[in-house]
């Protein structure tokens, strides 16, 4: 990571340390945390807003390094179903494109670890008519992911691998249209995430997702179409509501 994301990462981090010294005893750990995969009662609701700090790769964006810090926003909710499944949904923008995605997930709790399975289906779209650029694309995409959650005393602690398939993508360029269907593995990811009280029945998210990927879709106006994988670090905060 650059200095201009590393400084973001390091303020973040100092305030959670401080946070984390504190001792919460009306919050319920794992049910206040959002990411951590628990089992979660029927008709249960959780919501979190959160928002991605991504550092792109140099050699793919050339001059368009001016967008490297444009942040991701997220509005992330889950409910609980029988039988120790439930449903996710996310909302996502960077204001030139949008993107909704959702599907079930199956956990199951032994102890202080929890396991959970997924699947999530995605839809986006985005358009861009300036700094040169008159492009749009939308298509569609799938997510199979794995997650492993610890409970600890003041916190929780999650690991998540994901995988990122493109199903369908159409992009316009001026009058140039291209469609593309592919069933290949576009990119591959693993986040760390740390879940803390804040205050109340609020948490503070704050987490890192390393992609490797050919196709890192916020930034689908200047990523490449070259043939090989890149390396993203992206920062997470968010804060569950």
């Amino acid at each position: 990571m650059k200095n201009g994301l590393k400084k973001y990462f390091v303020i973040i981090l100092l305030v959670f340390l401080f946070l984390s010294q504190k001792h919460f005893a009306q919050s319920d750990i794992v049910k206040g945390s959002f990411f951590y995969p628990v089992v979660m009662e029927q008709n249960e609701f959780k919501h979190e807003f959160s928002f991605l700090l991504a550092k792109l790769p140099e050699d793919a964006i050339e001059e368009a390094s001016a967008w490297i810090y444009a942040p991701l926003f997220t509005y992330s909710v889950k409910y609980g179903l029988p039988q120790g499944f439930s449903l996710n949904g996310y909302a996502s923008t960077n204001i030139i494109t949008f993107q909704f995605r959702g599907g079930p997930q199956w956990g199951y709790s032994f102890n202080k670890v929890t396991a959970a399975i997924g699947f999530d289906v995605a839809y986006y779209y985005g358009q861009l008519n300036a700094f040169g650029f008159n492009s749009k694309v939308h298509g569609w995409q799938s997510y199979p992911h794995l997650d492993l959650g610890i409970e600890f005393k003041n916190f929780t602690l999650t690991f998540r691998g994901e995988l990122y398939y493109i199903l369908s993508m159409t992009q316009k360029a001026d009058d140039l249209e291209t469609g593309v269907t592919t069933t290949a593995v576009a990119a591959s990811s693993f986040a760390i995430l740390i879940e803390q009280p804040l205050w109340k029945n609020n948490f503070l998210t704050i987490g890192v997702n390393f992609h490797f990927t050919k196709a890192y879709w916020p930034a689908w106006a200047v990523f490449p179409s070259w043939e090989r994988y890149f390396f993203i670090p992206e920062v997470i905060i968010g804060f569950v509501l």
